[in-house]
C-alpha cells in the first residue's frame, strides 16, 4: 500500500466530510444535513450542521466550506489529487452560516462521491493561514473529526487523541466522542516485524498482512483476521504507449497474451487473491464491467511477434529484429513495493522469457523513482489505485491525467475516443447510463491493451481479539476508529 492510500485512511479519523458514501452507491448526511442538485447538475446546495467545531474551537460553517474548496483550486497551493477530485469547481456562494451553494462550470456526476472523501475533508480556516503544504503532518492538521492529531509524524510513528467535544458522527452512527482515549500509529515496514509485534501483543492491529501470514494468524488464539474488498483498480501493469516497442498495440497484446494471470495469481497467493479481469475492481465497478482482458494465448503471442519481425534469436534466446533485442523494463520503488508484488513481477518476467522477451525489473530508490516515472523512462509500471467511483478510470487513463498533471496515467495514454467516454461518464447522472458508459470505457481500454490487470488484493488487517468495533468505511482501506474499543 502506498502513502497515497495510507495517509487518507489514517486522516479519516481527523477530518470529516459533507456526506458519507454508502456501499450501495448512495449518500447519507454528515456535516451537511441535506443537499439538493440543480436540474442541470451544476449547482449543489448544502444545508450544514450548526453544532460542529474544529479542534481549535472555531466553528464549522459555510465560510469554512468556501475557504477549503477555494484553497484547493488556488494556483499557489498547487493541489494535485484534491484538485482532480473537486472537478469543474467554480466557486462557493455563502448564503448564510449554514447554507453553502457550490457552483460548477459543467455537470460533474462524481461530485457527491468526491466530497465524501477525506481528501476533501475540512481543515480549520485558521490552520490554513500561511500553510501551502499540509502533507507533512503535525499541528496544522486541524479538522473536526473524532480524533485530534496530537503528535508530529516521525519515522517511528505518531499519536491521535480523542476529541472530547465530538458529537456529529454521520447519520446512522451513534452520538458522542470516540471510545478510545488515544491511538498510536507505528511505522513498521517489514512484514515479519509487524507480524511478530502483533503476536507478542506489542501492537493491537496491523495492516498490510502478507498472504503467506494469513494461515498462521488464523491459527493463533486471540488473533482475528479481517478482509475487505478493494476499491479502485486492481494491481495492473501499465504499458508505456509512448515508447517503442509498446507504442504498437500488437506488441502490447502479445505481452498480455503471454502471461497466464489466472494461474500465476492462484499459485502465488494460494487462492486468497482473485485474478483481475477488468480495469475496475468489483466494489467500484458496480455492474460497469465490459468484456475484460484477453485470454492467455502464448501461441497467439508468438504469432504476433513473428508478424512484428522479431524472428531472430540472440545467444541468450531472446527475440531480435534487425539485431535489436525485444527488451522491456519494469520500474518499481523498493521502499513501497510489497514483497508479494516483486514475486508476481518475477512470475511475469519468467512468462515473457518463455516468449523470448526480456523483462528487466528495475528497482529505483533514493527518492529518484518519481522523477524517472514522471519522465516516462520505463516500458511498464505496476500499481493499484483506490477509488470508489468508476470515474477513477479518468485518473488512470485520461489524457489530462499524466503523472505531471497530478493524475496516475501510467500508460501515458492520449486517446480522444476514451476521453469522450470518460467525459460522458462525468456528465451523466443516471446510474444505469453511467454503468453502460464505463463498461464501454473498459472495453476500449482492453481493446487497446493499455494495461494488464493482474490481481485484486483484499485489504487484510489482523488484530488482537480484545479490540472490538473496528469499522471500514467506503473511502478507507484502514480501520476507522470512531467505534473501536478494547475489552479488558
Amino acid at each position: 500500500m502506498s502513502p497515497s492510500d495510507e495517509t487518507p485512511a489514517i486522516m479519516r479519523n481527523v477530518y470529516d466530510s459533507l456526506v458519507k458514501a454508502e456501499p450501495n452507491g448512495s449518500f447519507t448526511p454528515w456535516l451537511a444535513t441535506s443537499w439538493s442538485v440543480s436540474p442541470d447538475g451544476t449547482v449543489y446546495t448544502f444545508r450544514l450542521r450548526t453544532d460542529v467545531t474544529f479542534h481549535d474551537g472555531t466553528s464549522f460553517d459555510a465560510q469554512a466550506v468556501k475557504r477549503n474548496f477555494d484553497r484547493i483550486v488556488a494556483p499557489r497551493t498547487a493541489s494535485q489529487y484534491a484538485r482532480t477530485l473537486i472537478g469543474p469547481y467554480r466557486f462557493t456562494e455563502v448564503v448564510g452560516p449554514d447554507l453553502a451553494v457550490v457552483h460548477l462550470s459543467e455537470p460533474y456526476s462524481p461530485f457527491l462521491q468526491a466530497v465524501s472523501t477525506v481528501n476533501l475533508g475540512f481543515h480549520s480556516p485558521a490552520s490554513l493561514a500561511g500553510q501551502d503544504n499540509l502533507c507533512a503532518g503535525g499541528p496544522q492538521q486541524v479538522g473536526t473529526g473524532p480524533f485530534v492529531f496530537a503528535g508530529r509524524a516521525t519515522a517511528e510513528g505518531f499519536r491521535l487523541a480523542r476529541n472530547a467535544a465530538y458529537d456529529w458522527a454521520p447519520a446512522g452512527k451513534r452520538r458522542g466522542p470516540a471510545y478510545l482515549d488515544s491511538v498510536e500509529y507505528r511505522v513498521l515496514p517489514e512484514s515479519s516485524i509487524r507480524l511478530g509485534s502483533l503476536i507478542s501483543g506489542d501492537v493491537d492491529v496491523i495492516d498490510e498482512v502478507a498472504t503467506t501470514d494469513v494461515d498462521t494468524l488464523e491459527t493463533i488464539r486471540g488473533v482475528a483476521v479481517h478482509r475487505a474488498e478493494p476499491t479502485g483498480i486492481p494491481y495492473t501493469y501499465f504499458f508505456n504507449t509512448t515508447r517503442a516497442p509498446l507504442s504498437d498495440v500488437r506488441a502490447r497484446t502479445a505481452v498480455e497474451q503471454a502471461v497466464d494471470v489466472d494461474t500465476l495469481t492462484n499459485s502465488i497467493f494460494q487462492g486468497k487473491y482473485r485474478p483481475a479481469k477488468f480495469s475496475l475492481n468489483a466494489a467500484t465497478a458496480r455492474g460497469a464491467n465490459g468484456h475484460g482482458r484477453g485470454s492467455y494465448d502464448p501461441d497467439g503471442a508468438r504469432r504476433i511477434l513473428d508478424e512484428l519481425g522479431y524472428t531472430g534469436r540472440d545467444p541468450e534466446g531472446y527475440r531480435t529484429k534487425g539485431g535489436d533485442r525485444f527488451s522491456l523494463s519494469l520500474i518499481y520503488d523498493p521502499t513501497y513495493q510489497r514483497p508479494e508484488r516483486v514475486i508476481f513481477d518475477t512470475g511475469v518476467q519468467d512468462a515473457l522469457r518463455k516468449l523470448g522477451v526480456r523483462l528487466e525489473l528495475v528497482a529505483i530508490g533514493n527518492g529518484s523513482y518519481i522523477q524517472v516515472r514522471n519522465s516516462g523512462q520505463y516500458d511498464l509500471v505496476g500499481f493499484g489505485w483506490s477509488g470508489y467511483d468508476p470515474d477513477i478510470l479518468r485518473t488512470i487513463y485520461g489524457s489530462g491525467q499524466q503523472f505531471t498533471d497530478g493524475g496516475a496515467n501510467g500508460a501515458r495514454v492520449r486517446d480522444p475516443a476514451l476521453d469522450a467516454l470518460l467525459r460522458d461518464g462525468l456528465r451523466t447522472i443516471d446510474r444505469g447510463e453511467r454503468s453502460q458508459i464505463y463498461a464501454r470505457a473498459q472495453d476500449r481500454i482492453s481493446e487497446a491493451a493499455y494495461g494488464l490487470p493482474a490481481y485484486a488484493a483484499p485489504v487484510i488487517t489482523a488484530y488482537r481479539e480484545h479490540v472490538r468495533g473496528l469499522g471500514y468505511w467506503s473511502d478507507s482501506v484502514l480501520p476507522v476508529l470512531y467505534d473501536t474499543w478494547t475489552q479488558s
